[in-house]
């Protein structure tokens, strides 16, 4: 499974919101928090106890909701990407 680095942009002011390791190819539709490189204040929910814990993903400089809490399998923490709020950009 080919693996890749994507940086994550708003959709509506471009501002960088998560760098991301992503697994396989295809459309991002979950972005698992174990997979994400950085900042650090996002990889760090991994740890978080339950659902109501996981704040929505949201762009820090406008506000622009991206991604909905969610939990997979085996207590496994993501977030669900709302299709269209942000952009893909492969990283370094």
């Amino acid at each position: 499974m080919a693996s890749q680095t994507l940086d994550i942009f708003c959709g509506l002011c471009g501002a960088f919101l998560v760098g991301y390791q992503k697994k396989g190819s295809g459309q991002l539709i979950r972005l698992y928090l174990d997979h994400v490189t950085h900042p650090d204040s996002i990889a760090r929910l991994k740890s978080v106890a339950k659902k109501s814990d996981l704040p929505p993903l949201a762009c820090t400089a406008c506000n622009n909701r991206v991604g909905l809490a969610m939990s997979r399998e085996g207590g496994r923490w993501a977030y669900r990407m709302i299709k269209g709020s942000f952009k893909r950009k492969r990283g370094n």
